[in-house]
């Protein structure tokens, strides 16, 4: 486990260390363990357009993007046009091949479940995601947690998708919905990518990394409050910032 303090959020250095009053995870990369299977089905979709990438151009260009944004940056990078029937049938597309891939699999990681289990006892949960809320539920489901969470930002829920704030800023102001008192400097995001942590830090919040996809020392260039091996890390790191 990998862990830095204090954290860089000016208000929570100004009233004291903030608690952790809500986790907002990301999704992909993060509980379900299918950014492979998600840059497979965008691969054999770009395939059929004549278009393609690399794993480590996915990794640097693409993991932290939703669909949408996926396919608009590919496009622009090959120079080519895409109009917005032309987008939502790409995604059609993708979608399906997502969903034929894990029709019979478990998606989540095997420690999620404990993961946010523990973090129910003691805290808000949300999602805030560039999944589509489908594809969302349909794995939280099949993991029994899709009562776990008192909100879920999917991709079709904002206008603009990580590294901008508006996934986080949204899951916020659902969560303040049920707690009027909570403010942004007591919610900690749980994210993977430098996307997503920028994305965080964009909306005033703490950030968890999960170096599942990155390497740690990727992930420490962006700054997050604190780095963890894996999910199987979370529920340890947990128990020591609720009891401080």
């Amino acid at each position: 486990m990998h862990h830095r303090s204090p954290p860089r959020n000016s208000t929570c250095v100004s009233l004291g260390i903030c608690m952790i009053r809500a986790l907002i995870f990301d999704f992909n990369g993060v509980l379900a363990d299918d950014d492979p299977i998600h840059m497979e089905a965008f691969r054999e979709t770009a395939k059929s357009e004549g278009l393609s990438f690399t794993d480590e151009e996915y990794l640097d260009r693409y993991l932290p993007l939703n669909d949408w944004d996926c396919f608009k940056t590919l496009f622009a990078a090959h120079g080519r046009p895409l109009a917005e029937s032309k987008l939502d049938e790409l995604i059609r597309r993708k979608s399906d091949h997502y969903f034929q891939t894990i029709a019979d699999k478990a998606v989540l990681f095997s420690e999620a479940g404990t993961a946010v289990k523990a973090a129910t006892l003691h805290c808000r949960l949300a999602i805030a995601s560039g999944a589509r809320a489908e594809e969302i539920r349909h794995i939280l489901t099949q993991g029994g947690l899709e009562g776990c969470f008192s909100a879920i930002i999917a991709a079709e829920d904002v206008r603009f998708g990580k590294p901008h704030p508006e996934p986080f800023l949204r899951a916020h102001k659902k969560l303040k919905e049920r707690d009027r008192s909570l403010r942004i400097p007591d919610c900690v995001a749980v994210e993977d990518s430098v996307g997503g942590i920028q994305s965080a830090h964009g909306a005033g919040m703490r950030c968890l990394a999960i170096a599942h996809s990155y390497s740690p020392a990727r992930l420490w260039s962006a700054s997050p409050e604190w780095v963890i091996d894996s999910i199987a890390d979370f529920v340890s790191w947990l128990e020591k910032e609720v009891s401080k």
